[in-house]
């Protein structure tokens, strides 16, 4: 098992770590960047895997990891072989991933 970002979900990562490098310079979006791709790999552990993630509540195929300590919810789906995709990164105020279309 292993996990991947989807290009959709990479951009938003990007979008996230542009704003933090305007808003607070870019010592904090390199943090904040550690800080979302470690709570991330994580769920490559054994012990603690995205199917130990709650479904999302708006999107039930889709398990919902809340990022410690940032306002950010990784949505993540399981492919066909088994693996987790990242098809999203959301702030928590959006409540809803950028364009629900595209994750079905």
């Amino acid at each position: 098992m292993q996990i991947y970002w989807s290009d959709f979900a990479f951009d938003s990562l990007i979008e996230i770590i542009a704003w933090y490098k305007v808003e607070a310079g870019d010592n904090v979006a390199n943090a904040i960047k550690k800080r979302i791709n470690k709570q991330i790999s994580l769920y490559n552990e054994p012990l603690l895997n995205p199917n130990s993630l709650h479904n999302s509540e708006l999107l039930p195929e889709y398990k919902k990891l809340v990022i410690r300590n940032l306002p950010y919810i990784a949505y993540l789906h399981e492919d066909s072989n088994g693996d987790w995709e990242i098809v999203d990164i959301v702030h928590t105020s959006r409540k809803l991933p950028k364009c629900r279309d595209t994750m079905r």
